[in-house]
């Protein structure tokens, strides 16, 4: 177990910090799903697709780590619907690829699903004091350039 300098262990606090972001991602109010509503994956599928304009299926899915079957099945209940979320066409490139694109009806899902998860966690976090957000503003600014740090090294 590795240790920081403060001797705490790296791998308690990247355990806390897996578990509260799952507990931040269940802290949207939430019924009983409805027909058409988003599950989490589509969601995440969403988002992958939201930060880039066309990815190939395989990128999403490596990104999502999930199984070929589970990504034929996500991709197609994102584009079966009466409004498709998603449009997918034939890499021009690699005719064995599939480019996946937002539609418009997509983006809106999309911000719509994103909406009422941040106005729950702003609540949430409206409850900490000033300075504690100062905090938390600054470790995620930090741990994001580790994110893209390491993103551009691989």
């Amino acid at each position: 177990m590795i240790a920081s300098g403060t001797g705490i262990a790296i791998e308690d606090l990247a355990h806390r910090l897996i578990e509260i972001v799952a507990q931040l991602g269940l802290a949207v109010p939430r019924g009983r799903r409805r027909h058409g509503d988003l599950k989490e994956v589509e969601f995440l599928t969403l988002s992958i697709l939201h930060q880039r304009d066309t990815l190939i299926v395989g990128d999403i899915q490596r990104q999502l780590g999930v199984l070929p079957a589970q990504m034929s099945r996500i991709i197609r209940s994102l584009e079966d619907r009466d409004q498709p979320l998603i449009a997918c066409r034939i890499n021009p490139q690699d005719k064995r690829k599939i480019d996946v694109a937002l539609t418009a009806a997509g983006a809106k899902a999309f911000q719509q699903h994103e909406t009422s998860r941040i106005g729950a966690v702003a609540t949430l976090l409206g409850r900490l004091p000033e300075d504690d957000l100062d905090d938390l503003q600054r470790l995620l600014e930090r741990v994001q350039e580790l994110i893209s740090a390491q993103g551009s090294s691989v």
